[in-house]
């Protein structure tokens, strides 16, 4: 009987026990383009004297540029429409520039520590024959600017 009672103490403080969680901290920033995934893991990230932030990214094949002017006035959960006269997005692929951008949005969830976190999507054309590219599922977290 005192068996039966080691044993069901044993479980009740194994069950218990909370499992440890692990967070991942690794910078990344993702993106796709027609379901094609893309990935740069060390995006080239600044902020000029004019507090404009600039993100360029590339897996070697499509190159993005994020640009977002008035930076410091931006906190966490900041939503950015990327369509207007100064916040833009492009893509080079395959030594086409798609520099004007059509729509989008881009998120920061949160902006601590000199780090960025947040989404984005947008879509933009090119000028000499106004062909577009969509880019969605756009993810980037805990990057250093």
């Amino acid at each position: 009987m005192k068996f039966i009672y080691f044993l069901a103490a044993s479980m009740l403080i194994f069950v218990s026990c909370e499992k440890e969680e692990t967070t991942d901290n690794t910078p990344s920033f993702s993106w796709k383009i027609d379901g094609d995934d893309f990935t740069d893991n060390s995006p080239v990230i600044g902020v000029n004297s004019s507090d404009v932030l600039t993100i360029d990214a590339s897996d070697n094949s499509v190159d993005i540029r994020l640009i977002i002017y008035n930076f410091s006035s931006l906190s966490d959960v900041s939503e950015i429409s990327l369509n207007n006269l100064t916040d833009k997005a492009y893509v080079t692929q395959n030594g086409v520039d798609y520099t004007d951008t059509q729509n989008g949005n881009l998120i920061f969830s949160e902006i601590v520590d000199s780090k960025l976190s947040g989404s984005f999507n947008f879509t933009c054309r090119e000028l000499e024959n106004f062909q577009s590219v969509t880019v969605t599922d756009g993810i980037f977290f805990n990057i250093t600017y």
